[in-house]
C-alpha cells in the first residue's frame, strides 16, 4: 500500500481566458497554493489552466473545492507519495496550456472520450491502432501493449507525424497520455487531417492504472515530479531516478568515476564516458583530469 503522507492531484481544463485577465488569475491561483500550502506547478494560459500540485489530503481537497469554485467543473487525477515530490509553489503564464504550437487548436467540450472501463473492453476485444502522444523519454518507461510510439522529441512534433504516419484514414484509433491533455489537442489534430473514428482515454494512464493495475498496460508511467515515475500501482518508483546530466529517467545503478558515490544514469548518459558520473560537477572534473592525461 502507498504511504499517503502527500496528496498529489493532476488537473486541466480548457477555458477562454483573456490576455488581460492572466496576471490576475496568476496571482489567485499563487493565493490559493499558499493558502493550501501547495508545492508544484500549474500553467494558465488564454486556453486554460493545468497543473499538478501536492499538499496534505485536507490541502489538496480545499484547493480542489477553490479551484472549482473559480473555474467550474474540474476532473482531478489523484496519486500519492512518501516524500515531499515538488520542492516549491509555482503559477507561470504560458502561450499554451499544453504546447502543440498551435493555438487554434482549442479543445471545446467533451471530444470522443473513452472511460477507463471502456478503454479496456476494447483494448481486450477489438482491433484498433492505439497510439502513445507521449515523448521519447516517457514512451522509453513504460506504454500501453501494442500502442505505436511516435518517438517524439516534443508534442509539437505531433501534428506532423499525423501528416507523414500513413494510417488508413478508415481505422478505429485511440489515444493515451498521462492524465489527457495531450489527447484533447492531439484529436483534433488527427480530425483535420481526415481521421473520423478517433478516440482518446478520459484522464489518461493515471485513471486506468488506478482501476485496472493488472491490465493493458507495460512498465512504469512517467510523471513530472520528484517520484520520476509511477508503477502499475501509483506507488512511486523504485526503479527510476532522474539521469543527473540529461533530467531523463534512467534505471542503471553504478558508480561514479570520479567520486565513488553510488549513482543512478540513463543508458544513453552511460554511453559517454564523461557521464558516468553522479554530477555535472564531477563530469565537469572527469574532463579536466582526460584533458591533463592527453597532455
Amino acid at each position: 500500500m502507498v504511504d499517503q503522507s502527500f496528496t498529489i492531484t493532476a488537473f486541466y481544463k480548457f477555458l477562454e481566458i483573456s490576455e488581460e485577465e492572466l496576471v490576475s488569475i496568476r496571482s489567485e491561483l499563487q493565493r490559493m497554493g499558499y493558502k493550501f500550502k501547495l508545492q508544484g506547478l500549474t500553467l494558465v494560459a488564454t486556453e486554460g489552466v493545468n497543473g499538478t500540485v501536492s499538499s496534505s489530503a485536507e490541502g489538496i481537497a480545499g484547493f480542489k473545492q477553490d479551484l472549482q469554485q473559480r473555474f467550474g467543473e474540474i476532473t482531478f487525477k489523484d496519486s500519492y507519495s512518501d516524500f515531499r515530490p515538488f520542492k516549491r509553489w509555482l503559477v507561470k503564464v504560458r502561450d499554451e496550456i499544453v504546447a502543440i504550437k498551435d493555438k487554434s487548436i482549442f479543445p471545446d467540450g467533451d471530444r470522443n472520450h473513452l472511460s477507463p472501463e471502456q478503454w479496456h473492453d476494447v483494448l481486450s476485444e477489438e482491433d484498433v491502432v492505439l497510439i502513445d502522444t507521449r515523448n521519447i523519454c516517457e514512451t522509453d518507461i513504460g506504454m500501453f501493449q501494442g500502442a505505436i510510439d511516435p518517438r517524439l522529441n516534443s508534442f509539437g512534433e505531433f501534428p506532423q507525424w499525423v501528416k507523414d504516419c500513413g494510417i488508413p484514414k478508415d481505422k478505429k484509433v485511440l489515444m493515451y497520455c498521462t492524465g489527457g491533455i495531450r489527447c484533447e489537442k492531439a484529436l483534433i489534430s488527427m480530425e483535420r487531417e481526415g481521421y473520423e473514428n478517433v478516440f482518446q482515454l478520459k484522464g489518461g494512464i493515471l485513471d486506468y492504472l488506478a482501476q485496472y493495475p493488472d491490465g493493458h498496460w507495460d512498465g512504469e508511467c512517467f510523471v513530472f515530479d520528484g517520484r520520476v515515475a509511477v508503477d502499475n500501482h501509483l506507488a512511486p518508483s523504485q526503479r527510476y531516478k532522474f539521469c543527473p546530466h540529461c533530467g531523463d529517467p534512467g534505471d542503471l545503478q553504478s558508480t561514479c568515476d570520479v567520486c565513488e558515490t553510488e549513482m543512478v544514469i540513463c543508458q544513453q548518459c552511460a554511453a559517454t564516458p564523461e557521464r558516468q558520473t553522479c554530477s555535472k560537477n564531477c563530469a565537469e572534473k572527469y574532463r579536466r583530469q582526460a584533458t591533463v592525461a592527453g597532455d
